[in-house]
């Protein structure tokens, strides 16, 4: 028989793309009311999805998640080995030790460098893709995945993949604002204000470490990858997307990016072993 012909990554990502914008903007059309969502405006306020960055900037990103997620599943299996009965408030505060200070001194300026190559080569459709994945790349992203995956499985298997999709984003909050608060790292462009970032003007007084875009992405990302596994490459695509898009942005650190996954990846390991 004839062998069926393999397609290549850019050709995957291709169709990726367009299932998505695809099962988007079908939802859209239907006036979809995504799950806890109350607006009638659609999965993303009506505002359409822009073109995502192209896979050659993404290594920025991808090239920090393997190490730091390393580290979180050890940390996590250290933690759940004495720990195995629930109490996010007390995780919390171990999570928060665990992910430990940002890097100062010349490891920062190093990142501060790379932050200025990327502003030097922003655009207009780049910018406009960082703010959109700002204002969706938190929740309402991964709202319609999940949207996706209730709509195949039975009800109560839906039902409890929301409530631990829910448990999972307001623990991912907590420890993000419990972070921001014990390592109080300014953003980048109230560090060095030569750095034009898209939201400077907005956020005057705002800790970067970690990124919550990123905790929440990475801990969403591995949990619906745990439970459609095939899909897991997609999910992690787009949780690099979201993160560049804060380097590209100029309000992250390439370390607060690190830190996001660290925890995100943590959040998501506890929630799974957890009783």
């Amino acid at each position: 028989m004839p062998r069926t012909p393999r397609l290549g990554r850019r050709a995957v990502k291709t169709l990726l793309v367009a299932s998505f914008l695809a099962i988007a903007l079908l939802a859209l059309a239907l006036n979809t009311v995504l799950a806890g969502g109350g607006d009638a405006g659609g999965p993303f306020d009506g505002r359409a999805m822009p073109t995502l960055y192209p896979d050659s900037v993404l290594p920025v990103v991808s090239r920090l998640t393997a190490p730091a997620e390393r580290r979180a599943d050890a940390a996590a299996h250290k933690w759940l080995a004495s720990h195995p009965v629930r109490d996010d408030v007390a995780f919390a505060n171990y999570a928060v030790g665990a992910v430990g200070r940002p890097p100062g001194g010349d490891a920062q300026q190093r990142e501060l460098a790379q932050l200025h190559r990327i502003d030097s080569s922003r655009t207009a459709a780049g910018a406009a893709t960082a703010n959109w994945l700002e204002l969706h790349g938190k929740k309402d992203v991964w709202k319609l995945f999940l949207k996706q995956y209730r709509e195949s499985v039975p009800n109560a298997a839906g039902d409890q993949a929301k409530t631990t999709f829910k448990a999972t984003y307001a623990l991912a909050k907590t420890v993000v604002d419990a972070a921001k608060n014990k390592y109080a790292r300014p953003s980048p462009y109230i560090t060095d204000p030569s750095l034009h970032a898209l939201t400077q003007s907005r956020f005057t007084k705002k800790y970067s470490y970690p990124s919550k875009h990123a905790v929440i992405s990475f801990a969403e990302a591995t949990y619906l990858t745990r439970l459609e596994p095939h899909r897991g490459s997609e999910y992690e695509w787009m949780a690099d997307e979201i993160s560049y898009s804060r380097l590209y942005a100029g309000g992250h650190y390439p370390s607060d990016i690190s830190a996001g996954v660290f925890l995100g990846r943590m959040i998501a390991d506890y929630e799974a072993g957890v009783q």
